[in-house]
């Protein structure tokens, strides 16, 4: 199994990195930082400034195991992250969210949400301190 993790380069998406890198060492399993790449067909793994940007966030967890896996954004990005999460065989899958008014929780249509009710695996939803 592995923990995954929605990762964007936002406050929240720095805040679900590093719970989900936690989460992943009490667990004793691998980190998968899926990375939805908007405006792309086929994004690859394989870009070196995005992997030395990852290594630096997660620095302060020298004994955790992680990959990038990075997926285009398509029609809906909670179902691309789902889909990676999916594939991977993720045990968990945690994103991160923003502070909202009490009328934005009424409204659906987040990519958290999304995320939630649709996902058959547990969701860690946290929030940027």
């Amino acid at each position: 199994m592995t923990v995954a993790v929605a990762h964007s380069d936002t406050a929240r998406g720095k805040a679900a990195l590093r719970n989900a890198a936690a989460e992943a060492l009490l667990r004793g399993e691998p980190l998968a930082v899926l990375r939805i790449i908007p405006g792309v067909d086929k994004p690859s793994a394989e870009d070196p400034a995005l992997v030395a940007q990852l290594a630096a966030e997660l620095s302060d967890f020298p004994d955790l195991t992680w990959t990038l896996h990075t997926g285009p954004e398509g029609f809906d990005t909670a179902d691309a992250l789902l889909g990676l999460a999916d594939e991977l065989g993720a045990s968990l899958l945690v994103i991160g969210s923003r502070r909202r008014r009490p009328i934005g929780k009424v409204v659906l249509g987040s990519t958290v949400q999304q995320v939630l009710l649709k996902s058959l695996i547990p969701v860690l939803v946290v929030k940027a301190s």
